[in-house]
């Protein structure tokens, strides 16, 4: 049954009558009649018993008329919820980002966002560009490093120098060990082939450790030397630490992060406002 045949039975049992519940819908009687026969003949009973003065509601009519009543409040409900938020961005949004963005802008562009847009839902998964490349169809909106992604519209949201990270309090030290974290092979080939020519040593990472933000940590509590990002380098007390850019043949080694999603999605209002957020939050950083 439509909608609208509910509201008719609504509308008989408070009329009483054919004729006051076809002024009230801005129907004719006739109609009424036919309508009712179709609803009645739907639920295989009679709903109404018709007399020449009014209508009366059979005890098979009172259960149905109890659950069109029901049916709609619960669309005049619905309604009033959407007339009140129809301008308000509500709704899930699932995001998929590299483990560096995880643990460093990616807190403070949340916190903005629901801070804006407290009634959004949001479901996050953090891993390395490959799992998120890999899972791209479970998210709205991806965050990677290093390459685009494909099938996808890709924007560039910034560029990183990389810098070499050593302890003043162990200056000149050459047996310090290397900390190496995993990442794609042509970027680590590059950091290799810099450490080599930088230090005349091979290079031969001691520690190896499966996310930046471990590095970092290590590198903090004066544990080796490595290549790290501009991104995590805020913390780096430079009275403590040797902050030096990598260059390989004269060139910066950098790696590019990039944003991606597919257009269709920015159909919805909370995945187009978190693009637009993460966009001035980049540019304004």
């Amino acid at each position: 049954m439509k909608v609208d045949d509910y509201k008719l039975l609504v509308t008989l049992d408070e009329t009483k009558t054919l004729r006051r519940a076809a002024e009230k819908l801005f129907i004719s009687q006739p109609a009424v009649s036919q309508r009712l026969k179709s609803i009645e003949d739907e639920w295989g009973v009679k709903i109404f018993v018709r007399t020449k003065k009014e209508l009366y509601v059979t005890g098979e009519g009172e259960k149905i008329i109890e659950h069109a009543r029901s049916v709609v409040e619960k669309e005049s409900l619905v309604k009033e919820y959407i007339r009140i938020n129809q301008n308000s961005i509500q709704g899930n949004l699932s995001i998929g980002v590299s483990s560096l963005i995880g643990h460093t802008i990616l807190p403070e562009i949340v916190a903005q966002y629901l801070n804006l847009y407290p009634n959004v839902n949001i479901k996050i998964k953090v891993g390395s560009s490959q799992q998120i490349i890999e899972e791209q169809n479970d998210f709205h909106i991806a965050i990677v490093r290093g390459n685009r992604m494909m099938n996808k519209q890709n924007e560039l949201l910034f560029i990183d120098k990389h810098y070499l990270v050593t302890p003043k309090s162990n200056e000149g030290d050459r047996s310090l060990p290397i900390i190496e974290f995993q990442a794609d092979p042509i970027y680590l080939s590059e950091i290799e082939l810099f450490f080599e020519q930088r230090f005349n040593r091979k290079y031969d990472p001691q520690i190896k450790v499966d996310q930046i933000a471990t590095c970092r940590a290590l590198l903090l509590e004066g544990i080796g030397v490595t290549v790290l990002p501009e991104i995590v380098l805020d913390d780096f007390d430079e009275d403590k630490f040797n902050l030096d850019e990598v260059l390989f043949d004269g060139r910066p080694i950098t790696r590019d992060t990039y944003i991606a999603f597919d257009n269709s999605v920015l159909e919805l209002p909370q995945v187009k406002a978190f693009l637009t957020l993460v966009r001035t939050f980049v540019n304004a950083s």
